[in-house]
C-alpha cells in the first residue's frame, strides 16, 4: 500500500533525521561550549572597537550584564546548521536537485529555529540566570522537532526521492 510505504520512508527519514541530529547537536554543543567558556562575545565587542564599547554599555544600561549564552547559541547554531544541510539533503532526504530553493527553505526554517532558540536561552539563561545544559538542551529538543516537520513537508518536499520495495 501506498500509505505503508510512505509510513516506512517517513520512519526512516525519521531516524536518519535523528543521527544528523545528533551529529549536528554535537558539533552545535561543542561550538557553543567553547563560544560560551571563551566568553566569545567580549571577544567579538572588543574586535569592533568603539562600536563593541558602546554597543556594551547600552546592553549595561538596559539591564543586562552578559549576552554570552544567546551569541554563543548563534555561533554554535550556524555551524550545526551548515553540517545538517548537507546530511538532510544529500542522505535523509536524498534530494538530488532544486539545491538553491531547499537551502533557501531550510535557512528560514532555521533562522526560526534560531530565533526560538535564542529567545528562550536568552530568557532564562542571560535573564533568569537558569543553568544553561538544561536550558540548551530543552531549546534543542524543541526545534529539532518543529524542524523535522518543516524540512519533511516543506524544505526538502518537492524533491524527496520515494523509496521502493522490491516485490
Amino acid at each position: 500500500m501506498h500509505t505503508d510505504s510512505h509510513n516506512e520512508q517517513t520512519k526512516n527519514q525519521l531516524i536518519k533525521f535523528s543521527i544528523v541530529g545528533i551529529i549536528n547537536v554535537s558539533i552545535s554543543f561543542v561550538v557553543f561550549y567553547f563560544c560560551y567558556h571563551l566568553q566569545i562575545t567580549s571577544f567579538i565587542l572588543n574586535l569592533l572597537g568603539s562600536i563593541g564599547d558602546t554597543l556594551q554599555n547600552l546592553l549595561i544600561s538596559i539591564g543586562f550584564e552578559s549576552i554570552d549564552g544567546a551569541v554563543s547559541n548563534v555561533i554554535g547554531y550556524a555551524a550545526g546548521m551548515i553540517n545538517s544541510f548537507f546530511l538532510n539533503k544529500l542522505w535523509t532526504f536524498q534530494t538530488k536537485s532544486n539545491t538553491l530553493r531547499q537551502a533557501h527553505r531550510f535557512f528560514i526554517l532555521n533562522i526560526i529555529g534560531l530565533v526560538l532558540s535564542t529567545s528562550i536561552l536568552f530568557l532564562f539563561v542571560d535573564v533568569i540566570n537558569w543553568p544553561y545544559i538544561p536550558v540548551w538542551i530543552f531549546s534543542t529538543g524543541l526545534v529539532m522537532v518543529l524542524n523535522f516537520l518543516g524540512n519533511k513537508y516543506w524544505a526538502f518536499a518537492e524533491t524527496t526521492i520515494p523509496t521502493t520495495k522490491a516485490n
